[in-house]
């Protein structure tokens, strides 16, 4: 048995061109903010590339290292406090010291979801920004129609970005939810039980075939790089026994992008 690959660039050409229909005729300004650190540039630079394509404005904003946190804190006040700017996304992750500066994002224009007032409202059950990647997780499983309703789902992974909002927007579309880390007892027992499996540890190949049975639906969300080469945290084993799988490269990757630009599009309606 070969699993189905649930593959990200049609879903994500499918968010872009609903973004493009809406767009028509509008404008709308993101912001990007961060120091002159490659990560930071080639992450920066594809979000500006990606915007160029859709017909929105995007102004990459590099600040000095040596800014103090006030500054930069300023910096990000004043952007989220211009009304020809629709989105603000600082670099991810901050130096601690200046990492606070996400409170300054107004919720409005939080693309990113990283204020904690915005996380707060994903708590709530709220309307809100929701985080790119877990977001990016729910469209996926849309457009391959995987619904959640009644499943048990298990997420391996409890970290802020990805894993505890994740649980959250899944108790929110009625599944029955698991979260497990690496410490969890029997992990491979607990997975076994799972409809879904998604896995956003950075653990490369920690998901084997004794994870999933032959219905399981696995979305890996996992980021690594082993002897320079992209991977994630299932292993290439576990393609042949699962139902369907997100490939890494591939997978949740093009469709993260692509929901950033459809929160940004939510500032505007």
């Amino acid at each position: 048995m070969s699993a189905k690959l649930l593959l990200g660039k049609p879903c994500a050409d499918s968010i872009y061109e609903n973004i493009c229909n809406i767009l028509a005729g509008k404008s709308v300004k993101l912001v990007t903010v961060g120091f002159d650190e490659e990560r930071w540039n080639q992450y920066s630079n594809s979000l500006y590339k990606s915007a160029a394509k859709l017909g929105i404005e995007c102004e990459q904003i590099w600040l000095e290292l040596g800014i103090s946190p006030d500054d930069f804190c300023r910096a990000v006040r004043e952007l989220s406090a211009d009304t020809s700017v629709a989105g603000v996304i600082l670099q991810q992750p901050l130096p601690k010291e200046y990492a606070h500066a996400v409170n300054f994002v107004s919720v409005d224009k939080d693309v990113d979801c990283l204020n904690p007032l915005s996380i707060a409202k994903l708590y709530l059950g709220e309307d809100g920004f929701r985080p790119a990647t877990p977001l990016a997780v729910l469209r996926l499983l849309d457009y391959y129609g995987i619904d959640l309703q009644g499943k048990n789902v298990v997420i391996i992974g409890r970290g802020a970005a990805v894993g505890k909002p994740l649980a959250l927007m899944a108790l929110q579309r009625n599944a029955t939810v698991t979260v497990c880390h690496t410490k969890t007892r029997n992990l491979s027992t607990v997975c076994r039980q799972s409809d879904v499996l998604i896995s956003a540890c950075g653990v490369a190949g920690l998901v084997t075939a004794d994870f999933v049975t032959d219905s399981t639906v696995v979305i890996d969300v996992g980021l690594s790089f082993v002897n320079g080469k992209t991977c994630g945290d299932v292993a290439s084993e576990v393609y042949d026994k699962c139902s369907a799988v997100s490939p890494v490269p591939g997978g949740i990757g093009p469709v993260t992008r692509a929901v950033l630009f459809e929160n940004l599009l939510n500032t505007i309606k």
